[in-house]
């Protein structure tokens, strides 16, 4: 009798704790990020640029300046989250202490409803960029989708 009870809790925890996974694989970083690439033209070709001195690359949020990342070298991209609540995000590159570019990215917010458990998640539709032409000397949308799947989005030029 005492082992048919230690079967019965056994198959009781058993039962009890795979009802406790719904199957469902939330994403733990559920912030869809703007992948933004760097580029110059050489004989007209479109080579990789990472000759910058070091960058340090932040976002404008509510008129303050947040840095995102700071004192990269030979990075052939940035990849930076955008904003819900505004409309225009604003990309600030700061070469070194007086020299800088900024790149204003026009998006429209797309919640997208994963589950239940999960929630919303923010996708975004890139409408428009422009930017300052500093050291850029151009920007241009790739890929206007920006949701988790990594894809490059937007490619900057720098003058060379």
């Amino acid at each position: 009798m005492r082992k048919t009870g230690y079967i019965i809790a056994l198959l009781a925890l058993t039962l009890s704790w795979a009802s406790c996974d719904n199957g469902y694989d939330c994403d733990l970083n559920n912030i869809s990020h703007n992948n933004i690439t760097f580029y110059t033209l050489a004989d007209g070709q479109e080579v990789p640029y990472t000759e910058y001195s070091p960058l340090t690359v932040s976002l404008m949020v509510n008129g303050k300046d947040s840095i995102m990342v700071n004192h990269i070298t030979e990075a052939a991209g940035v990849s930076l989250p955008m904003s819900y609540a505004q409309e225009t995000d604003t990309v600030v590159f700061h070469y070194d202490d007086t020299t800088c570019d900024s790149l204003y990215v026009t998006h429209i917010n797309k919640p997208f409803y994963q589950s239940m458990e999960c929630g919303i998640l923010m996708f975004h539709q890139i409408e428009k960029i422009r930017s300052t032409n500093v050291w850029i000397e151009n920007a241009a949308i790739i890929n206007n989708t920006v949701n988790f799947n990594g894809h490059e989005n937007i490619r900057i030029y720098f003058y060379q």
